[in-house]
């Protein structure tokens, strides 16, 4: 069992054990880039990152050092990454990064790359109170536990901090989150928090009886839905959509192994094209456009930007970044888009 999928658990206590019976799923685009920015999270000389990539690296870079700022302990005495730490042989986590502080002390951090959010806070996030109890486990003389989720592309970090008291508490809910998922015959309760990333909801009876409920839904009868049934329709949509995207993954995995889909073909993906550096490029067109003109057509990347800043002014970045945005404010843009809806916990 695996702390990331705690908070799945919990919802739907008997997600675990169908899901043994299924293959492992194929990492998708999103997870794929999410691997690669923590491996350069890991060891920055080990990959050449995206221009996307670098700059979600970059944030998760600048609010890790706010974070630091934040909880104001100095310098870590020792750093760990990407390790993987067990709870008896029955579940374990990967987490990656633990700052240590001494005996007594730990920050542990998760680094969220995507652009759709937890929903939650540091506090209410049941993976990182797994990760807490992991850390404990293994680190027994830690009386202190700082959990912080960074996820720039989505909202700010957050920061919880844990007691002695309070990690005694969050081992009795995650040992009984854990027990309730290995219990014989457990329940399984389909919602949009379990079955987003089931491996078994195209085979789960209890995901398939959501379809079932869906049976004859006309979209004209949408407006004349109560405020109360349009939210119970929306709340079954968010549990089949990770079903539909898993029959659709199946149907270009099959289309590329050469099956025959009925209905379904496969075009050429999308190429993209990017400049790699910006100064290499000026002398390649210096006989047709001057350096004002290549850089109207060059976008800038903040964190990039305030990183490069915090470093030749020597800054902390948190003063670093109130000092380039007072700099930069006739030239700044700030732009907000139009209202989001999201799932309310």
């Amino acid at each position: 069992m695996s702390g990331s999928a705690m908070a799945s658990y919990a919802a739907c206590a008997g997600k675990y054990q169908l899901e043994i019976t299924c293959p492992p799923s194929e990492s998708g685009a999103a997870a794929i880039m999410g691997n690669r920015i923590h491996q350069y999270m890991q060891d920055p000389m080990s990959i050449i990152l995206t221009d996307e990539e670098q700059e979600i690296a970059d944030r998760c870079q600048v609010e890790y050092e706010e974070i630091r700022e934040a909880i104001a302990l100095g310098d870590p005495d020792s750093t760990t990454l990407e390790k993987r730490l067990w709870y008896g042989d029955i579940w374990s986590g990967q987490i990656d990064r633990i700052d240590h502080f001494g005996e007594e002390t730990a920050l542990v951090v998760d680094w969220k790359t995507g652009r759709v959010g937890t929903g939650n806070t540091a506090a209410e996030n049941l993976q990182l109170r797994s990760y807490a109890v992991l850390v404990k486990k293994n680190l027994p003389k830690l009386k202190r536990i700082l959990v912080a989720i960074v996820q720039p592309m989505a909202a700010k970090f957050t920061i919880a901090e844990y007691n002695e008291n309070d990690l005694i508490q969050a081992d009795e809910q995650i040992q009984s989150i854990v027990n309730a998922a290995l219990a014989p015959n457990a329940p399984r309760s389909p919602s949009p928090d379990a079955c987003k990333y089931c491996r078994a909801k195209s085979i789960c009876p209890e995901a398939a009886g959501v379809v079932s409920q869906m049976d004859n839904v006309k979209a004209e009868i949408v407006p004349k839905l109560t405020d109360e049934q349009l939210g119970d329709y929306l709340e079954k949509i968010d549990i089949l959509e990770p079903l539909f995207e898993a029959f659709r993954e199946e149907a270009k995995r099959r289309l590329l192994d050469g099956h025959q889909i009925v209905g379904r073909k496969l075009t050429s993906g999308r190429t993209s094209r990017s400049v790699e550096s910006v100064h290499d490029l000026v002398p390649l067109l210096a006989d047709h456009l001057n350096t004002d003109d290549i850089l109207a057509c060059c976008k800038v990347s903040l964190p990039q930007l305030e990183k490069t800043f915090a470093a030749k002014t020597e800054m902390a970045s948190k003063d670093a970044k109130i000092a380039l945005e007072k700099a930069i404010a006739e030239v700044l843009v700030s732009k907000t888009s139009a209202p989001i809806m999201v799932r309310a916990k």
